[in-house]
């Protein structure tokens, strides 16, 4: 993993120096990511927050190759909440048209590191081409064995637990056998493991409405660097962090 890693770095770099701290037999298997600060970003260098998605669009492009060369098994990312249609109708446009275009032109990185798309939440909202591009994408990616990325798109935890609870119900499973591997089945999730660490960057403290249900023991990493500025050495610092820390899940 650490040669494969430092391939992106030059040889004296402070990204060189983490990854030597870094224990390849205790990554953590899921990563998840709230990817803020971006219009902060812009605002702080006069530019407008179109700038502050691209520049942060490019972030996750780099650390979505780093989790992959890292050897990290699922990685989501937090792109577009249900929350987020209360924003200006131009912005939303704007985000929709960056991602249709990353998806266009970012394949070979799917494909170089043999990467697995799933989106997680309600597509049906989007754009109807957007949405063709996310299918099209999910199942030429399907059989990629390396990292999973998830994006979550039009996604809102509480949503998802109740889109849950319908299933359920709508699929007349009755109540003695509901349990949380039954409930599991039937969040976007299912299939993944709950993250071991989630990260949040731009120095908001809370969720926002993101993973409630499999969250419950993440490791919770809060950065004041806003995502624009969150570099390898920012990720690589976050995983330091979390392999310090001792998960009990309850016991002693």
């Amino acid at each position: 993993m650490s040669d494969h890693v430092r391939a992106l770095f030059s040889e004296d770099s402070a990204e060189c120096r983490l990854i030597t701290q870094i224990d390849e037999k205790r990554l953590p298997v899921h990563v998840a990511i709230v990817m803020d600060g971006n219009g902060r970003w812009a605002k702080k260098k006069n530019l407008k927050r179109t700038a502050g998605h691209s520049a942060g669009a490019e972030t996750a492009r780099a650390i979505t190759e780093i989790a992959a060369r890292l050897g990290i098994k699922f990685l989501t990312l937090f792109t577009f909440s249900s929350e987020n249609w209360k924003r200006p109708v131009s912005e939303i446009k704007f985000l929709m048209n960056m991602l249709y275009e990353n998806l266009l032109n970012k394949q070979e990185l799917l494909e170089k590191n043999d990467i697995k798309l799933k989106i997680l939440g309600t597509i049906g909202k989007l754009p109807a081409k957007l949405q063709e591009k996310l299918c099209e994408t999910e199942t030429k990616s399907h059989k990629h064995q390396g990292l999973q990325v998830n994006l979550a798109l039009n996604y809102g935890a509480r949503e998802e637990i109740v889109h849950a609870v319908k299933q359920i119900i709508g699929q007349g499973i009755p109540a003695s056998r509901v349990n949380e591997k039954t409930f599991g089945k039937y969040l976007y999730t299912t299939g993944c493991p709950d993250p071991d660490l989630l990260i949040r960057t731009s120095g908001e403290y809370r969720i926002s409405n993101f993973l409630l249900y499999q969250i419950a023991y993440s490791e919770l990493y809060f950065t004041p660097i806003l995502w624009p500025d969150f570099k390898a050495a920012d990720f690589f610092r976050a995983i330091i962090d979390f392999q310090s820390r001792t998960r009990r899940f309850g016991n002693i």
